[in-house]
């Protein structure tokens, strides 16, 4: 789980990031958006739609798995960004590597990525 410190949590920061961000894809099963913030920190939350599973727990367990693969990635993240990760499809039967690799490639296109 993110510390608290590094939670995109207010309704108007995810329309913002939404509305303004960069777009990076991870080939079409998940998108990143991101948006400099002018925080010392970057910020993140993982975005999954009623679209993908109507049941809680694959969402929640989907959920789950992206915020522990951000996290593995939160060292290689640019500071001061505030990144929502979109699930585009159920990607719940997907290898953890596959779906680490995909959110690579989305954080990536989207420029928070640190080369």
């Amino acid at each position: 789980m993110l510390a608290r410190a590094y939670r995109l949590r207010q309704s108007r920061d995810i329309a913002r990031v939404y509305k303004k961000g960069s777009y990076g894809s991870g080939n079409g099963v998940l998108s990143a958006k991101a948006l400099a913030s002018g925080h010392r920190d970057s910020r993140a939350v993982v975005v999954v739609s009623k679209k993908i599973d109507k049941r809680a727990v694959v969402r929640n367990r989907l959920r789950r798995r992206l915020v522990g693969d951000l996290e593995s990635h939160w060292e290689t993240l640019k500071a001061g960004y505030d990144i929502v990760v979109s699930v585009h499809s159920d990607v719940s039967g997907l290898p953890a590597p596959q779906l680490h690799d995909h959110l690579s490639q989305a954080l990536k296109r989207a420029g928070v990525i640190k080369t």
